[in-house]
């Protein structure tokens, strides 16, 4: 299980203000009470430190391809404040709680955090399922009874989601339910055993056994309800609060137990609800409508500040489908044309083309599983793909059989006004992995780059020039970095490209260090993220957050005595070693280093020192300044004219106007690593220069530095 993965900061115990009072109350629970789940395991390689301050989103893919592909949206606000966590489509056949969490991805946030979820079972909403393994929300602890396969390949999708709820501090599950939810009978539809039109708790309160934290659930419930019914005229379509009193031996909804929302009670002590609107409903715009009710709702009530999403249901509709046929160029079919190619080649989909971005899945028939974008498969006979957006089908195209020579290179059998729908497709740098026309070929990852040295004041900034490939660079991406001096050093063995060779800023005065240190040191001998860094004494070498450094050695002029020690300030190499020797160590730059040892730079980074050190004496020093990843500015070119958009600026372009994207750089000189663009979420070649056509929609140019977004800008039309 793989994901690039930022957590959030650590769940925050609210103040008074934050609506969750603490006091003290003893919850009795009868011999047959349901005991307490345990909290999950860390997922390996899952956590990792909390957000650089520039990023205000992270976009995370668990099982990326397959049926049950997870996709996960991190919004950060701009204060700090509590997370709240949505999640939608644990259930594949109820549209409304899916929809409406997938509106939140879009969101922006003055204060707090959201962890949005939009489709838990993903395998359960294409085929418009309940729970085509059982249902995934009985699933949150042993022992619950329900029908499931041993072993149960949603529980991989349930450990992620557990994590998740771990670092949030608020978690709301978005459901469609049947009937309309009543305190007492008044219909067959509208009865206590009804769920439609609710608010679901597990109890009135809860105190936590491990904290003596009381969660007044209800009390903050009836409050939502309220808010939400504000907006609601009808009274048939009003919500009411449920207790469900789950933990009770006497429950008549012992099966919640299994559920996510006790999970989150009870195994890590938040404030868990379920939101059910009806499945009676006359619309599904007003499903969606009424959950984000009560979604705005709860974030209010705990003082997350959102900007509000749309609602957006235009039909979904079918580009094109991106298709790689094994030796041939990617090519893209539009809806309707068929693409003949070898018999037994291995046909992968590589991209979906559609009004909408989320939700999409391909199914070539017959063949694979529900979804098999990024899943090579041999076509052997004619067959068909059908896109879906959800449980929707938006498109078909065809797969048939080349006569003759197995050799024969795959062509489209096009449709009426067809014809240069691929060209348009790829002036617009739309088609993912293919460079625009005009585009620069660009070296592979690995060729030379250059570090360049900064110079006294200014910033560096982190180009991507054409033809440029750095140590760090993935294929297609520069990974020079220009500065404003000092001379660089390429080829191999030279410092990765956030070396630089002088100090800058507000920095402690390196002592009198020159060529070498008193001692005659030369260098502080490091690794940085495995790569080779020799860091001259008075010289700053700047990282990016969660960069890990290994302190390999000191190099002198001649032997130092066994008493001189690499010391790391602000970082603990070994526990209980009171002579600071950090030699041999590695410094996770996110999680270990200790803040009240740093001064700030230039930039306004974190900076801390490293010495070599003879007792008290310091014979030289260096510094590592710690920068974190954000958009500096975009530089784009339009009818020979230069624009620079800085991070989250817009700019307004006509529709089908031509601009060229000249240059990316980060705040800091940070180069970007395994880099990815991506033009209304779409992607995008990474050589540069390369021309995009302004779409008829306002797009958002992003920019990912290693999985994690550095930032973005807007086009307009």
């Amino acid at each position: 299980m793989t994901g690039s993965v930022r957590a959030l900061p650590p769940p925050r115990r609210f103040p008074a203000a934050a609506a969750v009072a603490l006091a003290a109350l003893a919850l009795a629970a009868g011999p047959a009470a349901a005991p307490l789940p345990a909290a999950p395991e860390p997922l390996a390689g899952y956590r990792s430190p909390a957000p650089a301050g520039g990023a205000d989103r992270q976009h995370i893919v668990y099982f990326r391809g397959t049926e049950q592909e997870l996709e996960i949206y991190k919004i950060f606000g701009r204060r700090e404040g509590p997370t709240v966590m949505i999640l939608g489509g644990i259930q594949g056949d109820e549209p409304g709680g899916f929809l409406s969490a997938d509106l939140y991805v879009d969101t922006a946030l003055e204060r707090g955090n959201l962890i949005v979820v939009p489709r838990a079972n993903f395998k359960s909403i294409i085929s418009f399922d309940r729970g085509t393994l059982g249902d995934m929300n009985r699933k949150f602890s042993e022992g619950v009874p329900g029908p499931a396969p041993d072993p149960d390949p949603d529980q991989e999708a349930v450990r992620v989601i557990k994590n998740l709820m771990a670092e949030a501090d608020v978690f709301l599950n978005l459901h469609d339910g049947s009937g309309f939810y009543r305190h007492s009978w008044e219909s067959d539809m509208a009865n206590p055993r009804r769920y439609g039109q609710c608010i679901i708790a597990d109890a009135e309160e809860y105190a936590d056994p491990r904290t003596g934290r009381v969660l007044r659930l209800g009390r903050d419930a009836r409050r939502a309800v309220e808010m939400v019914n504000r907006e609601i005229p009808e009274d048939i379509y009003k919500f009411r609060f449920s207790n469900h009193d789950t933990l009770s031996a006497d429950t008549r909804h012992a099966e919640q137990r299994g559920s996510a929302t006790f999970y989150a009670l009870t195994a890590l002590g938040i404030p868990a609800y379920g939101i059910e609107t009806s499945k009676q409903l006359p619309s599904l715009e007003m499903k969606i409508r009424q959950h984000n009710l009560a979604v705005n709702a709860f974030m209010e009530i705990y003082g997350v500040v959102p900007e509000s999403p749309r609602v957006r249901l235009e039909p979904p509709e079918l580009s094109f489908i991106v298709v790689s046929v094994e030796g041939h160029p990617a090519m893209a079919v539009r809806d309707g044309e068929t693409l003949l190619v070898p018999g037994g080649a291995l046909v992968e989909i590589l991209h979906v083309a559609s009004n909408y971005s989320r939700g999409l899945s391909a199914d070539v028939l017959g063949l694979g599983g529900l979804n098999d974008i990024g899943t090579p498969l041999a076509v052997n006979a004619p067959t068909a793909v059908v896109a879906r957006r959800d449980n929707i089908r938006i498109g078909r195209v065809g797969l048939g059989i080349l006569p003759g020579d197995a050799q024969s290179p795959p062509r489209v059998v096009a449709a009426p006004g067809a014809a240069g729908t691929a060209g348009a497709v790829a002036a617009a740098g739309w088609l993912p992995g293919r460079p625009s026309p005009g585009t620069p070929s660009v070296p592979a990852a690995g060729a030379a780059g250059t570090a360049a040295g900064t110079a006294g004041a200014g910033s560096a900034a982190a180009g991507l020039p054409a033809g440029a490939a750095g140590p760090a660079a993935g294929p297609g991406i520069g990974g020079a970095v220009t500065g404003d001096g000092g001379a660089g050093v390429s080829g191999a063995g030279a410092a990765p490209p956030y070396a630089r060779p002088q100090v800058s800023g507000p920095l402690p005065p390196p002592g009198g260090e020159g060529a070498a240190g008193s001692g005659g040191v030369t260098a502080f001998i490091l690794e940085v993220d495995g790569r080779p860094v020799s860091l001259a004494p008075g010289g700053i070498l700047s990282v990016r957050q969660g960069a890990r450094i290994r302190m390999v050695d000191i190099s002198s002029l001649s032997p130092l005595p066994a008493s001189v020690v690499m010391n790391f300030r602000g970082f603990v190499g070994r526990a209980g070693d009171a002579t600071g020797n950090d030699r041999g160590t590695e410094c996770d730059t996110a999680r270990d280093l200790i803040a009240r040892f740093a001064t700030r730079g230039q930039n306004g980074f974190p900076v801390y020192q490293l010495g070599a050190e003879d007792g008290k004496e310091i014979l030289a020093r260096a510094f590592v300044e710690v920068v974190s990843l954000q958009l500096e500015s975009i530089v784009f070119e339009r009818e020979g004219k230069q624009k620079i958009l800085r991070l989250g600026e817009r700019w307004h372009v006509p529709a089908g106007a031509r601009v060229i994207l000249k240059e990316v750089r980060l705040l800091g000189g940070l180069p970007l690593e395994e880099p990815r663009l991506t033009l209304g979420g779409r992607p995008l070649p990474v050589g540069l220069p390369q021309t995009l056509l302004m779409p008829q929609i306002a797009v958002s140019l992003a920019v990912f530095s290693k999985g994690d977004l550095a930032g973005k800008v807007v086009l307009y039309p």
